[in-house]
């Protein structure tokens, strides 16, 4: 079971030795995935997993960086409203795949009922679309051709991204401590462009100022959240992956050989 103490999963990300962060123009949060050690001692490959916040604005000089790091597969979570308003900027013949998870659509609603604190826990409590985004992603991981690398992201990249790099963070085996921390350096990579979202929060839409923080906030209680809830529900993380993305013993080996 997930371990609720959650102090112990917040080390910083950025103090650990391995440099993850990807100097990116138009990309906000976008982050190697690999050089994590996973419980029986084997780590993670650099280079072939990543995450970020999406691709509107990219440059081509960040197209570069994508060609140089053969980042030829995309997995774009933002809901299908995010996508058609800000299109990811690809490079040519990129196997795009958008798996939207349109739920989150609904936070406007929750968030004039409630904190921001609990408008972002009952975000990733929900856990009802995960099968039909989740088992695609998994799928995906699986066929990733050996040549290219993979990109998840969402629209800021700390939540649905968060959640996605949590799951296969799980499935290759890392610590749940290291999983807490990957997620948490949001909070530090994203700091300066949550301090203008936090600004723009307050003074466009009159969002009250600690509600604005909770909201641009990594914070791991929100991503026990997730976890807390397909524990309750399916009794394990274990069960879930089965289950409902059909990620079993033999699937895991061969994310472990692909990405290990």
């Amino acid at each position: 079971m997930i371990a609720l103490l959650l102090p112990l999963a917040v080390q910083a990300q950025h103090r650990l030795p391995v440099k993850r962060d990807v100097a990116m123009e138009g990309v906000v949060n976008f982050r190697d995935m690999g050089g994590y050690v996973t419980t029986d001692g084997l780590r993670v490959e650099m280079g072939k997993l990543y995450r970020s916040g999406d691709l509107s604005q990219i440059t081509d000089n960040d197209l570069e960086e994508l060609k140089r790091r053969k980042i030829y597969t995309v997995i774009d979570l933002r809901s299908q409203k995010e996508s058609a308003l800000a299109p990811d900027r690809l490079l040519p013949g990129a196997d795009y795949l958008a798996l939207p998870l349109d739920s989150w659509n609904d936070s406007a609603v929750l968030l004039q009922q409630r904190s921001g604190m609990e408008t972002m826990t009952a975000l990733y409590a929900d856990i009802s679309h995960f099968k039909e985004i989740f088992r695609p992603f998994f799928e995906k991981l699986v066929t990733l051709p050996d040549t290219s690398a993979i990109l998840i992201h969402s629209s800021l990249g700390k939540d649905r991204a968060g959640i996605a790099a949590a799951l296969l963070l799980y499935a290759l085996d890392i610590p749940v401590e290291t999983i807490f921390s990957d997620y948490a350096a949001s909070n530090f990579f994203r700091k300066n462009h949550n301090d203008a979202v936090v600004e723009e929060c307050t003074k466009r839409y009159g969002i009250e100022h600690d509600k604005a923080l909770q909201l641009t906030e990594a914070h791991p209680s929100y991503l026990q959240a997730t976890f807390t809830a397909i524990i309750g529900k399916y009794g394990s993380v274990e069960a879930f992956f089965n289950i409902e993305l059909g990620v079993d013993e033999m699937v895991k080996m061969i994310l472990r050989r692909k990405f290990l």
